[in-house]
């Protein structure tokens, strides 16, 4: 972090921030790279593994590697501010500028880390008008993705876990010690299904005007109308969305694998479906939130 960026930390405020919750390999990337072109929104730049992790108490690792949850008994007035520091240090807008040394009376940011899935009480304390974003995919080419990740070994959270040969990708929900010796489908359905389900249970805590629900085929399908109704629910200006999506089509995110194919989960469908029953609670869970929607997951 810039030193002279901590200086002028107290002259701004992040004013209702924007944070999308999913599971891993949703199309949290796809949807936070649309947003984040809206000039009213502020990010990183990318994840905040570093920015909330670094920060000694929030550190997984310090903690023992127990998971990556926190909750609202974390965020300490202490953690809070510096936390808060932290993001505005490496705020950037849609342009790639950085904050200006006088600072700004107030700014929107969009935040984006998939490992927030379990840390939505923790991020309702220390942002407490924040608004997120639940976006939602359908579990059978959503766990065959999570399964492509580790695969790839490019999505390492924790290459030296404890009692883990070979490393972990991706979120570290708690109970991760339980998957030891699974085949992958079952390792990829409980991240799914840990995260989607830390999701729900904590946005039932909340207003429903401090969240929206997205469908991800929706999304893909018609991103124009999917961005339009998250803008309005977000209080953006809705003049930018052509910098959003142009030709109601989207570019490959960054962290894309292979190329978009509906049906491509079907490689893996012999290790996938076995796991549905055991995943019947959740989705059911997430279709009460998707059905103002007028969409189901299944």
């Amino acid at each position: 972090m810039c030193e002279w960026y901590k200086g002028i930390a107290i002259l701004n405020n992040i004013n209702s921030p924007i944070i999308i919750l999913s599971a891993p390999r949703a199309g949290s990337t796809l949807l936070f790279e649309a947003l984040s072109r809206h000039p009213q929104l502020w990010t990183i730049g990318g994840e905040s593994h570093a920015v909330i992790e670094h920060v000694p108490q929030l550190s997984t690792v310090a903690r023992g590697y127990i998971s990556n949850k926190l909750t609202s008994d974390d965020a300490s007035d202490e953690v809070c501010s510096t936390l808060k520091q932290r993001f505005i240090a490496n705020a950037r807008s849609a342009t790639g500028r950085r904050l200006p040394y006088e600072g700004l009376s107030h700014l929107r940011f969009l935040e984006k880390t998939p490992k927030n899935a379990l840390r939505v009480d923790f991020l309702h304390s220390v942002f407490p008008d924040a608004k997120f974003i639940y976006l939602v995919r359908d579990p059978r080419p959503n766990i065959s993705s999570i399964m492509q990740a580790w695969q790839s070994r490019r999505f390492m959270t924790y290459p030296d876990l404890p009692g883990w040969p070979g490393g972990w990708s991706l979120l570290l929900p708690d109970g991760w010690k339980s998957q030891l010796g699974n085949p992958l489908s079952e390792i990829a359905a409980f991240q799914w299904q840990a995260a989607n389900s830390a999701i729900t249970q904590s946005l039932s805590k909340l207003n429903n005007d401090q969240y929206c629900t997205v469908n991800y085929d929706s999304f893909v399908e018609d991103p124009s109308a999917v961005l339009k109704s998250i803008l309005t629910f977000a209080g953006l200006d809705l003049g930018p969305i052509d910098r959003l999506v142009q030709n109601n089509s989207l570019p490959l995110s960054m962290y894309t694998l292979s190329l978009p194919d509906k049906q491509k989960w079907r490689m893996n469908a012999d290790e996938i479906l076995p796991h549905m029953d055991n995943l019947r609670d959740t989705i059911k869970n997430i279709n009460v939130h998707l059905a103002q929607t007028d969409t189901l997951l299944l």
